[in-house]
């Protein structure tokens, strides 16, 4: 495949209207389904074997623990969307069926601008957080070294990432997330003081969960323990970040030794019930306990609250209080969608422009021949060869426009627009108003 210079690829604004983009998010689909696409780490070796051997023109696998979207460039005449949906439904076992309704398909530009926003944290289930980018760059890293990228691919994802770079030094998006975790570590320290002899406990490993938990850690937090339904990936996470994980049998257990809870399960059902909290309340002798909820729907039940002891703060809840510093997030939202569309626009401008370069190399190729075939006849003067020269370069034009003209009247008309805006020419039978004047003079 390609270095990454789209510029040496002119047909690349040709190859914008075969891209093609299908995925799932832990947005789109239903609670059953979670489970199944994203309780597991993605097999990033799997996948990109799966779009090596659909041999597509282009390809990348975009990967994480809330995503699975398949990005190619068909081959002309062929149609991606239904084979790339049933290659996402086979990585969860399910029937492409299942997924109606839970699943997206974008193509050409409104593919890109769907990209740019993934790598601009505009489509995460926490707007601004910055693991996606990371991830995405993994994810790019990994097609290329697969030989699965391109020109265009390769364009596209090194503008969507200067996007998302913009995104983040320009607009409040990303501070907004980090006032939230801010919040969390303030509301934590006013609650318990010292963060050293405390322990937390992350239930779900999600990436909300995971920037709570690292900026935890950093505040000084010694004692971690990550919790999920698969124990292959709480252990690799627990492996990531140097701390301890549990069997998620033993809930119950380790609830009751938590200092802060934090939940981002996002799986449609309460992670944990105001019972629960009440035998681990007991347990700690009301000792106080912060409980953050980030789950999307929410993990946390709402009867948790009204216990004694028990502290509950949710997304919303974080946001509010750090509205103050990073400002409102319709207003951040908007300024980062501002970033995106114009460095969309600038992207798909310049493959315009590049698709257009061959056509003017062959142009400039054809008047040196036409000049250089007018000098070797050898005309005698200096107004005799120019004169031969505007002959021969206007023939084919206007024996063109004279043919198209004749036969479809409306592509006449085209095409001799086309032609005066080439040329900056004025109407046929037209003089501007200085020309008059000395005319009638």
């Amino acid at each position: 495949m390609a270095d990454g210079d789209s510029t040496r690829d002119p047909a690349s604004a040709a190859k914008l209207q075969r891209l093609s983009l299908v995925g799932v998010s832990h947005r789109s689909v239903n609670a059953a389904l979670r489970g199944r696409f994203f309780d597991e780490e993605p097999d990033q070796g799997a996948l990109l074997e799966a779009l090596r051997s659909a041999d597509w023109e282009e390809a990348l696998a975009v990967a994480t623990c809330e995503r699975l979207e398949f990005v190619v460039i068909a081959r002309p005449e062929r149609a991606p969307a239904a084979e790339l949906l049933q290659r996402i439904a086979r990585t969860a076992d399910v029937s492409p069926v299942d997924l109606a309704g839970q699943s997206y398909c974008h193509t050409g530009t409104q593919a890109l601008r769907h990209l740019f926003a993934v790598a601009a944290s505009l489509d995460s289930l926490v707007v601004g957080e910055p693991q996606i980018l990371g991830q995405m760059k993994q994810c790019y890293r990994a097609s290329r070294e697969a030989g699965l990228s391109g020109p265009l691919l390769d364009g596209a994802l090194q503008a969507a990432f200067a996007a998302a770079k913009r995104v983040r030094s320009e607009t409040p998006i990303g501070q907004q997330t980090s006032s939230m975790t801010l919040i969390a570590r303030q509301v934590a320290e006013d609650l318990h003081g010292r963060f050293d002899a405390l322990k937390l406990l992350w239930l779900g490993l999600g990436e909300m969960g995971e920037m709570l938990s690292g900026d935890f850690l950093a505040a000084g937090i010694e004692h971690l323990l990550v919790m999920h339904s698969s124990p292959l990936r709480a252990e690799a996470v627990a492996r990531r970040l140097a701390c301890n994980f549990a069997p998620k049998e033993t809930l119950d257990h380790h609830l009751a030794e938590a200092d802060i809870v934090i939940s981002d399960t996002s799986a449609g059902r309460f992670t944990l019930d105001a019972e629960q909290v009440e035998a681990a309340l007991k347990r700690r002798r009301r000792q106080p306990m912060l409980l953050i909820d980030a789950g999307v729907p929410s993990d946390i039940e709402p009867g948790v609250a009204d216990l004694d002891g028990a502290f509950v703060y949710d997304l919303d809840d974080l946001e509010r209080l750090a509205q103050s510093e990073a400002g409102g997030r319709a207003a951040a939202e908007a300024m980062a969608w501002a970033v995106v569309e114009e460095e969309l626009g600038r992207f798909c401008q310049a493959q315009a422009e590049r698709s257009a370069a061959p056509s003017v190399t062959a142009l400039r190729q054809h008047f040196e021949t036409v000049r250089r075939e007018v000098l070797d006849q050898g005309a005698d003067d200096a107004e005799a060869a120019t004169r031969l020269l505007i002959n021969r370069l206007l023939h084919g034009p206007s024996e063109a426009l004279r043919h198209t003209a004749g036969s479809d009247p409306a592509a006449g008309e085209a095409l001799e627009r086309s032609l005066r805006r080439l040329f900056d020419l004025k109407s046929a039978g037209y003089k501007g108003e200085e020309d008059k004047g000395e005319e009638e003079t």
